[in-house]
């Protein structure tokens, strides 16, 4: 859903700045795509995050976020990409990503971390926000500048493939149904007249 969505805004995006030189609807766009990023993300990682209160934390983010970029929207001198939200989303969400793995390290495994498909996906993530951070801070002040805009695009562009080949290599990743219980334990229940009974 994410890659669908995401692909749709790219394109509308691209084809209202290229084909038909609206650069105010682009930048439209361009906080559509900010948003529908945050909601489908924190929505995702909130789906494995074990906490019960950090995964409302990381729900009852979504609507802060989206009223937060509706008033940056509003207060904008001038038509401009979100630098800001950007940099909020990066951040926050960088956050809720390093403290999934902090969950992922108290549990007990029986297979490699690298083996689950959100391992790669969170690998990419931290990538893409922790690369472009920084990027969308400066680019507040500095956008404007031509040779800054040369450097964005190369940096922009080399976090983009990697977490895109990251999200590939979680597509083929093949996952055992339960990769945090041991499949040659026994599950003995004491309750019961006959308390050692396999129940596989």
């Amino acid at each position: 859903m994410y890659t669908f969505a995401i692909a749709i805004l790219i394109i509308i995006g691209y084809i209202i700045r290229y084909v038909y030189e609206i650069r105010e609807s682009y930048y439209v766009v361009a906080r559509i795509y900010n948003v529908v990023e945050y909601c489908l993300l924190a929505y995702f990682f909130s789906l494995h995050v074990k906490n019960k209160i950090i995964k409302k934390v990381l729900l009852f983010s979504v609507p802060i976020f989206i009223v937060f970029c509706f008033f940056d929207y509003l207060t904008e001198k001038s038509p401009a990409l979100p630098f800001l939200p950007l940099s909020i989303e990066h951040i926050t969400l960088l956050i809720f990503i390093i403290y999934y793995f902090f969950e992922v390290m108290q549990e007990m495994a029986y297979e490699p971390i690298y083996q689950r498909a959100i391992f790669w996906i969170s690998v990419a993530f931290i990538i893409n926000f922790s690369g472009n951070f920084f990027l969308f801070l400066y680019s507040t002040n500095s956008y404007n500048d031509e040779s800054f805009k040369f450097q964005y695009a190369i940096i922009y562009a080399t976090v983009t493939i990697i977490k895109n080949f990251l999200l590939c290599i979680s597509i083929i990743i093949k996952e055992s149904p339960d990769s945090t219980s041991n499949p040659n334990s026994i599950d003995v229940d004491l309750d019961t007249f006959y308390p050692i009974e396999n129940k596989l």
